[in-house]
């Protein structure tokens, strides 16, 4: 009996030893799981770390070819006598970097998701108003294919306003970039004025420049034509304004920066302004000198002496360099500084008519404009007898609004004046943010290169710095509030 007992119990007890058995691979397995998990997750985190680095880094080198006019022509497209380029599918090497940056950016967000911000509210309706603007333009667009393409532009110029209101928490990966860039090119610059003509830098996009020929752009003075900077650009008056947005900021890691970063902006500084007197740019010197008053005023309203004193100095020694240059060549300073006279200059006298042209088109086509980047064509095909070449008037502001019409240039002017009024409203307390005044400069000397010319509006160069500026005082904002 003691046996059968024995039996049932041992019989019993095997279940439950099994059980445990189980139990505890089943522990072992989970626990493995969750290790792979976690693992898997980790895994993919830093994946996502690694990919937002690399769109960091593709930021930067967009920011350092925004200036360059080494381009892939997609599509070559005639309409003779209007220039190519205004006509042609280009993909500029900036394009290139800002598509990679876009593209890591959006693998960093699929492998990490993450909410996203959108910066200063009425920047991003601006911003969106604008492209639908560029959107309904294309019903009635003077080359609707065109105007189609330029709008996927502006869609990812939008989502590079985004990417950089999310990820660039830095100044220095603004700072770095834009200093190499202006120095690259000044250099560039001064090699090619001093020699007076191109360097040979054809692979990099630069220009065959003679002074001797039709077409290129040199200031005449006493029989004489001397050759503007071009750097790698397209036009001098191009690479003058991307040299002054870069000294703006340059000058604001000057202001405001830690000791390191004055000494290096400030050496960066001054051959990139004597750089910026060789290009002959009368806007770009005109932009640079009210946003860099703008900043020095704001040092002395906020009686930060040491800041004030600096940029003295910085000026003295930026004098001391241009001053050799502008006194052996002091008649073709004198022929550019003109009276203003409008009978005495071809060159304003040509920018009046273009503006003429230029409101007749917006009042024909008030409500949703001759089409995106279809000023030149529709002038053509609006005027028989044109003295001049088509091209869009020197005034971005009209431009926008001839283009994309009456909603389009609303958008645009909001996207101007916004900045001016929040800053206006809160001045007190963004005199205490570096960042905020930084990138206000930098969007005030865009507007004004933009009252004087129209290639902050309509060539990629210019609307890169122009997006670039919305995003950085967009994301100063975010940052301060």
């Amino acid at each position: 009996m003691g046996v059968s007992i024995y039996t049932r119990d041992a019989a019993f007890l095997k279940p439950s030893v099994d059980g445990d058995r189980y139990w505890h691979s089943e522990i072992i397995i989970r626990n493995r799981i969750m290790l792979v998990l976690l693992m898997a997750s980790f895994s993919q985190e830093r994946l996502s770390h690694f990919f937002s680095t690399a769109a960091r880094i593709a930021f930067a080198v967009t920011v350092f070819l925004i200036p360059f006019r080494w381009r892939l022509e997609i599509w070559h497209r005639p309409f003779y006598p209007v220039y190519s380029d205004y006509t042609n599918f280009l993909l500029f090497a900036s394009d290139v970097a800002m598509i990679y940056t876009l593209v890591f950016w959006a693998g960093s967000l699929i492998l990490f998701p993450r909410k996203l911000q959108i910066g200063s509210i009425f920047i991003f309706i601006g911003l969106a108003g604008l492209t639908l603007a560029g959107w309904v333009s294309v019903l009635a667009s003077a080359d609707g294919i065109l105007s189609c393409y330029l709008v996927m532009r502006f869609v990812l110029l939008f989502l590079f306003y985004l990417f950089i209101v999310n990820e660039i928490k830095s100044v220095n990966w603004v700072v770095v970039p834009v200093g190499m860039q202006i120095l690259f090119q000044s250099i560039i610059v001064i090699l090619q004025v001093t020699s007076q003509t191109s360097l040979g830098l054809h692979a990099l996009g630069e220009l065959t420049l003679n002074p001797a020929e039709s077409g290129t752009s040199v200031i005449i003075a006493n029989g004489m034509r001397f050759l503007r900077g071009y750097g790698l650009s397209d036009h001098p008056n191009i690479l003058g304004g991307c040299i002054t947005f870069g000294l703006v900021l340059l000058l604001a890691a000057i202001l405001y920066g830690n000791t390191r970063a004055r000494i290096v902006s400030s050496i960066m500084f001054l051959p990139c302004f004597l750089a910026l007197v060789m290009t002959f740019s009368r806007s770009a010197w005109v932009s640079f000198f009210v946003a860099g008053s703008f900043m020095v005023g704001v040092e002395a309203f906020a009686r930060r002496w040491d800041s004030v004193k600096a940029v003295i100095l910085l000026g003295v020694l930026s004098l001391l360099i241009v001053m050799p240059f502008i006194q052996k060549n002091i008649s073709l300073f004198q022929t550019r500084m003109n009276s203003g006279n409008m009978a005495q200059d071809n060159q304003m006298q040509e920018r009046a008519f273009l503006l003429d042209a230029g409101n007749t088109l917006f009042v024909e086509h008030v409500v949703v404009g001759v089409g995106l980047g279809s000023a030149p064509l529709a002038m053509k095909n609006r005027f028989e007898n044109f003295p001049l070449n088509f091209q869009p008037p020197h005034y971005a502001i009209l431009v926008a609004a001839m283009e994309t019409g009456i909603f389009g240039g609303v958008f645009y002017l909001l996207l101007i004046a916004i900045p001016f009024i929040l800053f206006m409203s809160n001045w007190k307390f963004f005199l205490q943010k570096p960042a905020i005044i930084g990138a206000f400069a930098l969007l005030l000397s865009i507007m004004v290169a933009g009252l004087f010319d129209y290639y902050t509006w309509s060539y990629a160069y210019g609307r890169a710095w122009q997006w670039l500026g919305w995003g950085l005082f967009s994301a100063a904002m975010e940052k301060a509030a």
